[in-house]
């Protein structure tokens, strides 16, 4: 009897038989079946994370464009999207945008108020279509509660949205400030009349130097008043059209800053001595139409610019105005205007985080109260002529009429301001009926000359949940088992 290998070594061109055909067509589908499945799933799962990664790019989209924006600009933005929606960019938008109602109700069933939700229908993102829902919650900064990660915005400072330090943007910082008092004992007439009065007083040639030396350190910002006469500050902004261009074409703004400090000194003779000084040439800190950046403008064609310095204190004389600042706009373009006062600290090396309490400036809460009741500034927005600029044309957003200590050292004592400052002559207290676009940065959206509205929401920081959901499921009342994403944060966060 031959086998099947004897007859192949006969027959060259005999193949596998039936059966063994079968064997291997048996074995080779027990393999590849399994393989099949395995390359089915592992494409759907590349298709659902494709999905997922572009939910997650509409949720950060929108997430960092609510940064940008108050509660007031977003809940416009949302009831009237035609006149300009921002929030993301509109034209992914293939549905539509709506202002809803709050989530939550108060006991007397009405929507919560300073919770917002917003929805968005058939957002595009690279051929995938979703829905989205907005929950912006400012009720816990609006009461101050520990609900959320932030609490109630009563700094020193107050935080600043989507502020770009590079363009529009002057921060003054305390060598500045040194160098333009330090030039002041580099005056010949002063320097002279200090080293006359130490000779009057015994002192030798020889520690005529060192003398000299120890008076100008005693003299800082804080007690200013027992040096000088009088002392005052103008701050000028000045705007012009750039010759650079943003990537519409637009042009962009030129931002300079000058900043000029005036100390009055009464000599021995009886006269008195001007000294007007920007800064210290010597020591290179000069402000002297220093340029901070151009700026781009925004999408609704304004331009922010932004302003941060350490008020010029002086309590000995509480109805004069030490600070000026100046804001000449030749940029054509309307303004978002952010001025804010500055307190001055060093932090204490031995207890970091804590400031340093035997600097001879710095200012203890009673003193600062003090200090700040007495303050006066005066605000003049300028158009390009030097003509006052049109108050419909600008909105100020600024601490100038707010105590630096913050709502924790007013312990709950109602919070009654005097007319601290006046803007292009007008007195903004809390007690007028000023219809200027002022804004307060207490945290709590308010046009200075009125009280804040019960339940208004925050103007800088709010929480913030966006959630992507499958396309569709906006009619079906945003369900739970057709999210995909959801994102949370604040904007301080």
């Amino acid at each position: 009897m031959t086998t099947a290998e004897d007859r192949r070594k006969v027959n060259k061109d005999a193949g596998f038989s039936l059966v063994e055909l079968l064997i291997a067509v048996v074995i080779l589908a027990i393999i590849v079946i399994p393989l099949m499945n395995l390359f089915v799933s592992s494409n759907r799962i590349n298709i659902k994370s494709r999905q997922t990664l572009r939910a997650t790019t509409v949720a950060q989209d929108i997430m960092e464009g609510l940064k940008a924006y108050d509660i007031e600009e977003i809940k416009t933005q949302f009831a009237d999207p035609s006149s300009g929606f921002y929030v993301i960019d509109s034209r992914l938008i293939k549905g539509s945008v709506a202002e809803e109602t709050g989530l939550e109700v108060d006991p007397s069933g009405n929507p919560a108020p300073g919770l917002y939700v917003f929805s968005m229908r058939q957002l595009s993102m690279q051929g995938s279509e979703y829905d989205a829902k907005i929950e912006v919650d400012g009720r816990g900064y609006m009461t101050g509660t520990l609900t959320h990660d932030n609490e109630f915005n009563d700094a020193a400072l107050a935080d600043a949205r989507s502020i770009d330090k590079e363009n529009g943007t002057f921060v003054e910082a305390e060598k500045y400030r040194q160098a333009a008092l330090a030039s002041v004992f580099k005056d010949s007439d002063i320097k002279n009349d200090i080293e006359n009065r130490l000779r009057a007083a015994g002192v030798s040639d020889v520690m005529l130097t060192s003398e000299f030396q120890k008076i100008q350190d005693a003299v800082h910002y804080k007690n200013l008043h027992t040096f000088f006469d009088q002392f005052s500050r103008t701050i000028e902004i000045e705007l012009s059209v750039s010759a650079e261009v943003d990537e519409d074409g637009r042009p962009k703004a030129d931002m300079v800053v000058t900043q000029t400090y005036d100390f009055t000194y009464s000599l021995l003779d009886g006269t008195t001595k001007v000294v007007s000084t920007k800064g210290d040439i010597g020591s290179g800190y000069v402000v002297n139409a220093m340029p901070c950046g151009r700026i781009t403008k925004t999408k609704d064609d304004k331009i922010n610019v932004n302003l941060f310095y350490y008020p010029l204190y002086d309590a000995t004389t509480p109805d004069k105005i030490t600070d000026k600042i100046i804001v000449r706009n030749g940029s054509g373009a309307d303004l978002n205007l952010l001025i804010a006062k500055q307190r001055h600290e060093k932090e204490d090396v031995s207890n970091p985080g804590m400031p340093d309490l035997s600097d001879p400036e710095y200012l203890s809460d009673p003193q600062l109260m003090a200090a700040e009741q007495a303050y006066k500034a005066a605000v003049e927005i300028q158009d390009g002529l030097g003509a006052a600029h049109d108050k419909e044309k600008f909105f100020l957003k600024t601490n100038l009429g707010l105590n630096l200590v913050g709502k924790n050292y007013l312990a709950g004592a109602p919070l009654e301001l005097p007319a601290q400052f006046t803007v292009n002559g007008t007195n903004m207290d809390l007690s007028g009926g000023s219809d200027m676009n002022i804004f307060t940065l207490d945290g709590v959206r308010s046009p200075m000359g009125r009280a804040a509205a019960p339940g208004e929401a925050t103007e800088l920081i709010y929480d913030v949940t966006v959630s992507v959901y499958k396309e569709g499921a906006a009619d079906s009342g945003f369900p739970d088992d057709m999210r995909m994403v959801v994102i949370g944060g604040s904007t301080t966060n």
